[in-house]
């Protein structure tokens, strides 16, 4: 029987999406994507027909649920439109993890993820008067509605950031209920948390496929490829911070999406209201 993915981390982004998917990895009876973010079905051309493509991605061993954790999932509408119908038409059994966090530490993180990609060269302020993408991903109802009202929310699992940090092995529980698999089997030994935003040290993006010339200098002269990959002077040393009118104004936009949170979780969210 062809391989299908078992389970899908949508985001957000800047939300510990890649702390879950090292810890999920740990799971005998998981497998993750080699890549952890393909963003196979918010790219591909026809879906259907690549395929094979995106499940070469994939160790495939018997009995294995398979997973990935592409956050341009969650990326309405600035990406594939009919993503939700594209994957409940790949596997209408899927399953949906969406980790949120207070909205303003993630549109911070998600800035500072930007400008140290390269991406962006502005400062923090103009950044994100200036590009929407900021704020329509911490829209966090309106990114997640439409996959809980096409797959049921029995079938969707939204996760606090905060309980990620201070309540593992209960996230942990949670997910393995989701997808029905001993949740003993997590290896929670280690101190998994992982891209971290200051001083993390990301490279720019251009440096993401090198040509085979400079696959080569990577292979085969690492110093070379390291002063010419180092990033260092774009790396934070502290969280830049909002401008209190602009945390207002932010606030206001957010607030219709974090009284619909805070029904989707079922608590209080009155931290996330305040500077």
């Amino acid at each position: 029987m062809p391989m299908k993915v078992d389970l899908m981390i949508v985001g957000a982004q800047k939300c510990a999406t890649t702390t879950l998917f090292a810890l999920l990895d740990t799971h005998p009876g998981m497998q993750g994507c080699r890549n952890k973010e393909p963003h196979f079905f918010s790219t591909a051309k026809d879906w259907r027909r690549e395929l094979p493509r995106y499940h070469a991605l994939f160790d495939q061993r018997p009995g294995a649920l398979y997973f990935e954790a592409s956050t341009s999932y969650s990326f309405h509408p600035l990406r594939n439109p009919d993503l939700w119908d594209d994957l409940y038409a790949y596997n209408p059994e899927l399953r949906i993890v969406y980790i949120v966090r207070r909205p303003l530490d993630r549109i911070v993180s998600g800035y500072m993820h930007t400008y140290e990609r390269g991406y962006t060269d502005l400062p923090l302020e103009a950044e994100l008067r200036q590009n929407p993408f900021h704020l329509q991903v911490t829209r966090y109802a309106t990114q997640i509605g439409p996959y809980i009202r096409r797959f049921g929310a029995d079938r969707v699992l939204v996760l606090d950031f905060d309980d990620l940090l201070n309540d593992r092995d209960g996230v942990l529980r949670r997910t393995a209920d989701l997808m029905g698999i001993d949740p003993a089997g997590f290896d929670t030994t280690t101190d998994k948390h992982l891209n971290v935003s200051v001083g993390g040290g990301k490279w720019h993006y251009k440096w993401d496929h090198p040509n085979r010339f400079w696959r080569g200098v990577r292979r085969f002269a690492p110093p070379i490829w390291r002063r010419l990959t180092d990033n260092s002077a774009r790396a934070f040393h502290k969280k830049p911070e909002l401008p209190p009118a602009l945390q207002a104004e932010l606030m206001a936009e957010l607030a219709p999406e974090i009284d619909a949170m805070e029904a989707i979780l079922g608590k209080d969210l009155g931290h996330w209201r305040t500077s």
